[in-house]
């Protein structure tokens, strides 16, 4: 073989190699591959806002103990997480002069009820005297004034005997109502002066009355309307979803940050609030739309593809094996979202996949198939 021979030879070889690798380049470049899948079926799907809480102590539910006595503090029986009971006593102050002014306006009331025992004995005899025309008519009246004096003088020492014990009673601090101390501010030793303002000795918590505020952007309180369930979390619990329900929504607006937001507020039962703490955030989900055995189809199946969003159908009679749908979609959920029309049930969807000419995974549909924004507050609110 001449060398012209085998240079062509070597030529044809190389370019035959060449095409091949390319052929088998472009053939898997051009390959669609799965990588996963779900079933279309149905269930429930649920649209939710979701937004930031923070738990609060109802109205009444805190009260502050405070002292109308003035004086020393001579005992504080409690400390900061011990419960207590209503009526109980939690402190008192030294009720040493005011007993004693008690033991004064006890003998004044003594005296001036002997002195119209003894008016109202005396009187009957005046009166029988002056009938008999034995005793001036002077003498009788002035026994009867004595005798409407001693009364009005023993009502009297009784009042102030009766306000010296309201007195008294506000030595002994007692609470108003069942719950648990969250702060002591006084100590034994200290002392109360009482004047215009009520000094605050003892609160106590009734951990058991809480409800939680929810900050709602203005854009979603069209929504939000009375009942609606809520569901959240809070971080010291977080395999643990609390529910509650939608009470009402305040219409003054509180605008932080130059952005508007109106409060709601949520009722939380007793036994869940025993769980909870005041000031806690919570993590909220309102349920503002469901819908029930419905055709639903995973968000991470909806692509954007052209402008518009498509669902790959795993189909081994079609092209690469797959067989793009743009479904008609109903309520968008927070995983699910509802197929009106373009998808059966039982139908095989790509989740993940990598399309022709593409080296990643197609990207899911953008936010039109995901659930409401979450409010807009930062750990405590706006």
């Amino acid at each position: 073989m001449t060398r012209k021979r085998l240079v062509y030879v070597a030529l044809a070889l190389l370019l035959a190699a060449g095409g091949g690798y390319y052929y088998r380049k472009g053939r898997a470049q051009a390959a669609t591959r799965v990588l996963a899948t779900a079933t279309v079926t149905r269930g429930q799907v649920r649209r939710v806002l979701e937004a930031t809480g923070i738990i609060k102590a109802q109205v009444g539910a805190s009260v502050k103990i405070g002292a109308r006595a003035t004086g020393a503090i001579s005992r504080i029986y409690v400390r900061v997480g011990d419960a207590v009971k209503k009526g109980q006593v939690v402190a008192e102050i030294d009720a040493r002069e005011l007993l004693a002014q008690r033991q004064e306006a006890a003998a004044r009331l003594r005296v001036a009820e002997a002195k119209a025992r003894y008016a109202g004995q005396t009187l009957p005899r005046n009166e029988a005297l002056t009938k008999q025309g034995m005793q001036a008519q002077s003498i009788l009246d002035e026994t009867r004034q004595n005798y409407t004096v001693a009364k009005a003088e023993a009502a009297a020492e009784r009042a102030a005997l009766a306000q010296l014990d309201v007195r008294i009673s506000y030595t002994r601090i007692v609470s108003p109502i069942d719950g648990v101390v969250s702060q002591v501010t006084a100590q034994e030793g200290e002392t109360i002066v009482a004047g215009l303002q009520v000094a605050n000795l003892v609160t106590v918590l009734d951990p058991a009355r809480l409800e939680m505020w929810i900050y709602v952007d203005e854009t979603d309180v069209g929504r939000v309307k009375t009942g609606l369930p809520v569901e959240f979390r809070v971080d010291s619990q977080p395999d643990r979803t609390f529910h509650g329900v939608l009470d009402r929504v305040y219409p003054e607006p509180e605008i932080r940050d130059n952005i508007v937001y109106y409060k709601a507020l949520v009722t939380v039962d007793r036994e869940q609030a025993l769980l909870l703490r005041p000031e806690m955030t919570t993590q909220c989900s309102v349920v503002v739309d469901t819908r029930e055995n419905v055709l639903t189809v995973p968000n991470q199946a909806l692509k954007w593809v052209g402008g518009g969003q498509t669902v790959f159908v795993v189909d081994k009679t079609a092209p690469g094996g797959v067989r793009p749908v743009a479904p008609r979609l109903g309520l968008p959920g927070l995983e699910q979202s509802e197929v009106l029309s373009g998808l059966a049930e039982g139908d095989l969807v790509a989740t993940q996949i990598v399309l022709s000419g593409q080296e990643q995974p197609a990207e899911p549909a953008p936010a039109a198939a995901k659930p409401d924004k979450p409010g807009k507050p930062g750990k405590k609110g706006p």
